[in-house]
């Protein structure tokens, strides 16, 4: 009676570890870790006017606060991810020097897929291949098996490092968050992420709907989806609507975005925001067909 007592109480015992260990997650690193300098980072712009030039990214932050993002593996969540922390630096460009350096085997050949791929990976930061192959620069240490490396920097020296083997745009708060620690401002909120990490560059006249371009429209409906209570809706859609004015092309902006935040993907988050009432308006006075949105 009592072996059965010791042996059943040492199972019970080994099953609790084992649950235990199962359920802590093993930590990933990759790259350069906190307090760590940011060694040279060589890339080839892969858009704009500086396209194929070649250019070391820690050199262009010249040591202000960084938020970098090396990219292994293409895939829809990555892009997605990308996007969002991109379109939030653009936005926040004299505080913040934001870049993405992609990973190859054959740098040609991705430049000419993230050409074909610019609604995927076009941000208005600078975007370019790595020189150091698949890799990346030896001193980086960078692991195969992350498709995301995040390194928020702040005078040279690494002050966070995310390594992500499974990407998603709603990672973005969590990893901002370090970012406006160094530079002030907010957090983006969840429905902010929807429209930071829609697409912003299109080829021609597709039919799906693009997020807007415009910096400074982003950041004032960024602003409005913000929105705590009426009081903030009024102060915010006021700013937004005196930037749009009559111009044709900024309320197609509008009427567009709204779309983007009640349509689909954005559907869901929305509902109970203090601006969906203006959001609905907008839809319904200023919403064109998608192919007609720029």
């Amino acid at each position: 009676m009592t072996i059965r007592f010791v042996l059943h109480s040492c199972a019970v015992l080994l099953g609790s570890i084992a649950t235990t260990c199962a359920e802590d997650p093993v930590p990933v690193f990759s790259g350069p870790q906190p307090g760590e300098k940011l060694a040279s980072m060589k890339v080839r712009l892969a858009y704009g006017t500086d396209a194929g030039r070649e250019v070391d990214i820690v050199e262009l932050a010249a040591g202000r606060p960084s938020l970098l993002v090396v990219v292994n593996g293409s895939n829809r969540p990555a892009a997605g991810l990308t996007r969002c922390l991109m379109n939030f630096a653009e936005i926040h460009q004299k505080q913040l020097f934001a870049a993405v350096v992609y990973l190859a085997d054959d740098p040609t050949e991705a430049e000419q897929y993230l050409k074909r791929g610019i609604s995927w990976w076009g941000v208005g930061v600078p975007l370019g291949v790595s020189l150091d192959g698949p890799e990346g620069p030896g001193s980086y240490g960078l692991n195969r098996n992350v498709n995301l490396t995040i390194l928020v920097a702040d005078r040279g020296r690494v002050v966070r490092n995310i390594a992500l083997v499974q990407p998603t745009p709603t990672d973005a708060p969590g990893i901002l968050r370090h970012v406006v620690t160094l530079t002030g401002g907010r957090v983006p909120t969840e429905w902010e992420v929807v429209l930071l990490s829609a697409p912003t560059r299109k080829f021609g006249e597709v039919a799906w709907r693009g997020g807007p371009e415009n910096v400074e429209f982003r950041s004032l409906f960024c602003d409005a989806l913000s929105a705590k209570n009426k009081g903030d809706v009024r102060t915010s859609r006021s700013a937004l609507e005196k930037y749009v004015g009559n111009d044709e092309e900024r309320l197609a902006w509008l009427g567009n975005a709204a779309a983007i935040m009640l349509e689909g993907r954005g559907r869901a988050k929305i509902h109970d925001a203090p601006i969906v009432p203006a959001l609905r308006h907008w839809q319904q006075q200023y919403d064109r067909h998608p192919r007609k949105v720029r």
